[in-house]
């Protein structure tokens, strides 16, 4: 059951993450894709060490990697838009 909970997390927390970051992140989809890994992966640590709180990190880890892959992307420099 915990691990419908991890993905719900994670799918917000991605949907979140589109909805503030717009044009500038990444896209909404691979935002909900990521969102849900990561929060399954922090969740699912956690409940194998038995420790307590694992829907925090599952939060927690579902933030940093998102905001970890839009800092460190690819982006396409502003100069390419224009036409010649």
């Amino acid at each position: 059951m915990a691990i419908f909970g991890f993905l719900t997390i994670g799918t917000l927390i991605g949907w979140l993450s589109y909805t503030f970051t717009g044009d500038h992140g990444v896209k909404l989809l691979p935002s909900i894709i990521i969102g849900a890994i990561g929060a399954l992966t922090g969740g699912s640590l956690v409940l194998l060490f038995n420790l307590l709180g694992s829907g925090i990190y599952a939060s927690i880890t579902a933030i940093v990697t998102l905001f970890t892959i839009n800092a460190f992307r690819k982006r396409r420099p502003d100069f390419a838009n224009s036409e010649n």
